[in-house]
């Protein structure tokens, strides 16, 4: 009789926990003051960036983004991609250091979405992070393109036809 007590006691001591769902694990993530983009590619930069299809799903996936760890991870795999093939006209350690910025705060959001109890605030700030490194990303792109490359093209063609004239000014010798 004494087994089937000490039995009983260890079967009802063992009985899980009833799981209590905190309020904290319940964000509201419309309620949140989420920044959106600020930054729009502009002119050339807008065209080539048409050709990259790794940052247009970039855009895309934060467009359709639902703060889960696996959309965390595909905007990740985007960042990587854009990383690994980029494509010529974006070919620029300017670039490539806010891409890495970017997949850096992607990260480290994705850390904090795996924690039980997560702060609002801290969730803002860390989204709002990577929205600011997108639009430094963006800033940086339209710079490279229109500020930069543009100018210097410009100027190249330049140099190109004064060399032709100069060619075709010069007096011709004869020996």
């Amino acid at each position: 009789m004494r087994i089937f007590i000490i039995a009983f006691l260890l079967l009802v001591a063992c009985k899980p926990a009833p799981v209590e769902e905190s309020k904290q694990d319940q964000l509201d993530f419309a309620a949140l003051a989420l920044r959106s983009s600020q930054m729009t590619l502009i002119g050339n930069a807008q065209k080539k960036a048409l050709d990259w299809n790794s940052f247009q799903n970039l855009l895309t996936g934060l467009e359709n983004y639902d703060h889960s760890i696996p959309a965390t991870n595909k905007l990740i795999d985007h960042v990587n991609d854009m990383l690994e093939n980029p494509i010529d006209d974006f070919v620029d350690q300017a670039i490539i250091s806010r891409l890495i910025v970017l997949k850096t705060r992607l990260h480290i959001y994705k850390s904090y979405l795996g924690y039980r109890i997560k702060e609002s605030a801290e969730i803002e700030k860390k989204y709002n992070d990577i929205i600011l490194a997108l639009d430094e990303l963006v800033l940086q792109i339209n710079w490279k393109i229109n500020e930069f490359d543009q100018p210097n093209k410009t100027l190249l063609e330049i140099l190109k036809a004064d060399l032709e004239a100069q060619k075709n000014d010069s007096i011709p010798t004869t020996d």
